[in-house]
């Protein structure tokens, strides 16, 4: 898949990778086409098909359920999965994933850059930042620490002239990509959220997006300074795992940050194929959490001492692994292509093994009730028991 993917991106222009063959790698939707400007000034269709339609991140805040998705659907349950309601969004882009603070307020990202808030707890949605301004932040934050090098080279000692050169070249590839992506409109994804408190948050993204603010979201500010991607890598995911943050890219990729995500580690990785997520698995109120990188081709690998080495999990299929969801025993559930759920326990192993009837892909997950699973994925909404181990 992965080899197909690069083929396709080596042959399209950036902007048609980001906001369509991306999407295609990971099985979960159909190939669109250019990204429209309209898309992220009109509002959201309301369709009584909206819980059947692709549905790309689903979560439980307090008593209410909320999953996001294709064409700027959310969709938000306050009964258990039983009846859903569809609410107004101020775009109409594909939107990718959620995450909540607290039972009020909450964020969501998705296509053609775009960054949504509530602070009624789902209810009410307004645009915080779209592709444009991001692009726009990127190419001004590029632009002043090429500045900041060349005047460095000026006042350097002959000694500290080689490595500011070579600093100056991957500053300068990284200017003229910034300004690539200016004339290429809004294309990039953001695919995942994070937030430390209500103040303080995260936003990662296609080739190399990471974008930082203090203020709820109001401003953002470019962090690749932060992380060792000069090949403006994609940045699948951002999640908590124990007192570590932890980041799954492509190309084997994944970083690791201890101090809420001021800074980031490379970690030695396991694999050279795409990670999607990473997740804790043991219990939850312990401290000594193992961690669970998975991703491509049912590749899943577990550490137990915070990524420094891994051991792969035999998963017994090939589909490609999208979502996933800690249980209340320590256990972690994984979800992905052909309709596959999977069961590991803290230990590494593979515990159980499922497979839906209609094998359509499923991109998210999460454990809304003691005797079953919800999924989202490109038939919508699904729940499948959930099997009990020790």
């Amino acid at each position: 898949m992965i080899s197909i993917c690069r083929q396709l991106s080596s042959q399209l222009p950036r902007r048609y990778y980001a906001a369509s063959v991306f999407a295609t790698c990971l099985g979960l939707t159909s190939v669109p086409g250019f990204a429209q400007n309209d898309a992220l000034v009109e509002p959201a269709m309301i369709s009584p098909l909206a819980q059947r339609s692709l549905l790309m991140d689903v979560d439980q805040i307090g008593s209410r359920l909320i999953a996001v998705g294709e064409r700027g659907h959310i969709l938000i349950s306050e009964d258990n999965a039983t009846h859903w309601k569809q609410m107004q969004v101020p775009v109409r882009v594909t939107l990718t994933a959620s995450y909540f603070v607290d039972e009020k307020h909450g964020w969501v990202v998705g296509h053609d850059g775009v960054v949504l808030h509530t602070s009624d707890g789902g209810s009410h949605w307004h645009k915080q930042l779209d592709g444009e301004q991001a692009n726009q932040l990127m190419l001004k934050h590029a632009q002043s620490l090429l500045a900041e090098n060349q005047t460095a080279m000026q006042m350097a000692r002959p000694e500290q002239l080689d490595d500011l050169e070579m600093k100056l070249e991957n500053l300068t590839i990284a200017a003229e990509d910034a300004e690539s992506f200016i004339t290429e409109g809004a294309s990039r994804p953001f695919l995942d959220v994070w937030f430390l408190n209500g103040r303080e948050g995260f936003i990662v993204g296609a080739y190399g997006l990471f974008l930082h603010t203090i203020d709820s979201g109001d401003s953002w500010q470019p962090w690749t300074e932060n992380i060792d991607n000069p090949d403006i890598l994609h940045l699948n995911s951002i999640h908590p795992v124990g007192d570590s943050l932890y980041i799954a890219a492509e190309a084997g990729a994944l970083f690791r940050s201890d101090d809420n995500g001021n800074s980031w580690i490379s970690l030695n990785s396991p694999y050279d194929g795409t990670f999607f997520g990473v997740i804790g698995a043991g219990d939850v109120g312990s401290s000594d959490h193992a961690v669970v990188a998975y991703g491509l081709r049912g590749n899943v690998f577990i550490s137990f001492n915070r990524g420094s080495t891994w051991k792969r999990i035999d998963t017994g299929i090939d589909a490609s692994l999208f979502g996933a969801t800690r249980l209340s025993n320590g256990s972690v559930a994984l979800v992905g292509d052909g309709g596959f759920t999977l069961q590991i326990n803290p230990k590494g192993q593979v515990s159980h093994l499922n497979q839906t009837l209609n094998k359509l892909p499923l991109s998210a997950v999460i454990n809304h009730s003691d005797t079953g699973l919800l999924t989202v994925g490109l038939g919508g909404l699904q729940s499948i028991p959930l099997k009990h181990t020790h």
